[in-house]
């Protein structure tokens, strides 16, 4: 089943929902749950989202526009992406994200949203590979919904590899308060970065990265 935003056990305060994808065989369930999880947000909702490779499918990304949920997505800036330095074309994947970044920030900006911004992870010495969602529904304190396990939410996620994740809906007050505190230390050493950040030197793509990276997306 898919889950509901609020618990619907009379009994018990925390239900744990169990995903599965291998797109490949055809099956498709971690996406239908994640996309309808994301199709339930109001504007009543405030939601962190965390991808260490920023590559949101189409699906996701239509959804949590439509949404009027306040979003904050949490990705790795390039000096926070473990593709750094790499030799040959991989030492390139960081400008590949970026651009993918300033395409999704085009489509926000199209959207007329101000409900929804980009924050990127950066602290020396440190790589970002943090994975997950946690939701927050106004008048209350702390996060009620929260997303565990292994995918990116991107292309090779949805399409591509085997991905496990679990959806936990919790009114438990120690639970939600322990989800608090995973979601401010997720995002302690991020900040926000706008479209005009990621377009201008030294942060945009050059131009044989963005031909490249819009031919490649679908592999990251």
């Amino acid at each position: 089943p898919t889950p509901t935003l609020t618990p619907t056990s009379p009994i018990l305060d925390t239900e744990v929902y169990p995903t599965i994808q291998l797109g490949p065989c055809g099956v498709k369930h971690d996406a239908r749950v994640t996309q309808a999880l994301l199709q339930q947000f109001t504007p009543t909702w405030t939601v962190q989202f965390a991808t260490g490779y920023f590559n949101l499918v189409d699906e996701y990304i239509e959804a949590l526009l439509a949404s009027g949920a306040k979003y904050t997505i949490l990705t790795a800036a390039p000096r926070a992406n473990g593709f750094l330095g790499a030799r040959g074309i991989m030492g390139h994947v960081p400008a590949a994200y970026t651009h993918i970044a300033a395409l999704f920030l085009q489509r926000v900006a199209a959207a007329g949203t101000t409900s929804v911004a980009l924050h990127e992870y950066e602290r020396p010495g440190w790589t970002f590979h943090a994975k997950g969602l946690w939701a927050t529904c106004t008048g209350e304190e702390h996060p009620s919904l929260t997303l565990i396990g292994s995918p990116n939410y991107g292309y090779r996620s949805v399409h591509r590899d085997l991905e496990a994740q679990v959806a936990v809906v919790t009114h438990n007050p120690a639970l939600q308060a322990a989800l608090a505190r995973e979601a401010s230390s997720v995002s302690q050493h991020a900040s926000a970065v706008t479209l005009a950040d990621l377009t201008k030197s030294p942060r945009r793509a050059v131009l044989w990265e963005q031909l490249a990276t819009n031919v490649i997306k679908s592999f990251f």
